[in-house]
């Protein structure tokens, strides 16, 4: 599958090298090149700053400045969505405004690695984009192969070309419930294993295949602001995929039972949030 290329994001953790091998296997079984991106700042030596409070509560309210927006709808439920949200932000606003030194840098640090996280799935898009492959996918270093994963990505990538959609993100390993992330208006079509859902709605990025016209539409977008970067990339995504959404149409794709485990959902492997 010479069309295809996988990514593997991760930071060289010797507990995760016997999934980055698997996915290694499944990629020699499909003649599909992989490539790794994992090369980052050693150390993430941070000084206090008050500047950082501001900072932080900039990011917080954008990360969910556009997590609501992602989520709009016209129901009861959106509204009590909505005053949630409200009421979450006040918290945050106020806990902020007390947080000692070591607890403002332990937050910012936590932003931090989630920017390079970022980073590197965009050195991923932009490496690809650069190559003549037609279809990208990513994967973070706790995404399980199963034992059927090899057959149905095969299959997967076989429907894929009959596919009359020029712009189209599919979710490989889900996490999150669908509720919890897709208003139920925009869910167009449903198969029995799988539903097409009307703009981009990822999960938690852990494994995601996009095509090459979406990938330079996204990468486009991306470039036109530095905040960008301060985002978490399934945030990221699904703001990028608002934005393009005025002027092209996007569809995304979700399994009621995905391709591949999510292991830090599923209690296989401890998340880097936890820490």
């Amino acid at each position: 599958m010479k069309h295809i290329s996988f990514y593997i994001i991760h930071n060289n953790s010797k507990g995760r090298s016997h999934l980055r091998n698997r996915l290694q296997n499944l990629a020699n079984k499909l003649n599909i090149d992989l490539i790794e991106i994992y090369k980052q700042r050693k150390n993430l030596k941070i000084k206090f700053s008050l500047n950082y409070k501001l900072m932080i509560l900039r990011i917080y309210f954008l990360r969910n400045f556009y997590d609501l927006r992602h989520k709009k709808d016209f129901s009861f439920k959106f509204v009590f969505l909505t005053l949630n949200y409200f009421f979450k932000l006040t918290k945050y606003t106020i806990n902020m405004a007390f947080k000692s030194r070591n607890e403002v840098i332990k937050a910012w640090k936590h932003m931090r690695i989630e920017s390079l996280v970022t980073r590197k799935h965009i050195r991923a898009w932009s490496h690809f984009i650069k190559s003549e492959k037609e279809i990208l996918i990513v994967f973070e270093d706790d995404a399980i192969c199963k034992k059927d994963t090899e057959e149905r990505l095969k299959n997967l990538l076989d429907k894929i070309k009959n596919f009359n959609l020029d712009n189209i993100f599919v979710d490989l390993a889900g996490g999150y419930k669908i509720k919890e992330i897709i208003p139920s208006r925009k869910i167009k079509k449903i198969e029995d294993k799988f539903f097409m859902v009307e703009g981009i709605y990822t999960n938690t990025a852990c494994s995601y295949l996009i095509n090459r016209n979406l990938i330079l539409k996204l990468f486009e977008e991306y470039q036109k602001s530095k905040l960008n970067n301060s985002l978490p990339i399934d945030h990221l995504i699904n703001k990028l995929g608002l934005r393009i959404n005025r002027s092209i149409n996007t569809s995304s794709i979700h399994y009621s039972k995905p391709l591949f485990t999510h292991g830090s959902f599923e209690g296989n492997i401890k998340s880097w949030q936890i820490n």
